[in-house]
């Protein structure tokens, strides 16, 4: 249900179309979405704690089912979007400002004072095996 409500959190659809949705052939799905919508709609009387609506996750409105929280089921999925979305950014900036191979291994070999490496490293271009040519020390 949270997939198909609109924007105003209201799913309208029949318990015949939901049964559809959500069971495809199964000539028994309307039964079972009454089921579901009835448990839905009812308090939750298993938990100790106060909870908002009485446990209810669901209300029925003209026209639909309205989702009592799914404001707040709406505003979580978009926080844990954002937040992958942020870190895939940020994973392709950091793959764009690392160094590459041969740049690490020059400035290795230079500090190291190996003028050879260095020149070895320089000839090498941009050869993805470089490193294989150059010393341990500066792989």
């Amino acid at each position: 249900m949270l997939a198909l409500k609109d924007s105003d959190q209201v799913v309208r659809h029949t318990a015949f179309a939901l049964g559809r949705k959500c069971w495809p052939g199964d000539l028994q799905a309307e039964a079972r979405v009454l089921d579901a919508l009835n448990i839905l709609s009812s308090p939750d009387k298993r938990r100790i704690e106060p909870q908002l609506h009485e446990g209810r996750r669901i209300q029925k409105v003209e026209g639909g089912w309205f989702i009592l929280n799914g404001q707040q089921y709406e505003d979580m999925m978009r926080s844990i979007n954002r937040r992958a979305y942020k870190a895939a950014k940020q994973a392709e900036y950091r793959a764009k400002s690392k160094p590459l191979n041969g740049e690490v291994a020059y400035v290795k070999a230079h500090g190291n004072g190996d003028v050879e490496a260095c020149d070895r490293i320089a000839a090498s271009g941009t050869d993805p095996h470089a490193s294989e040519h150059l010393p341990e020390a500066c792989r």
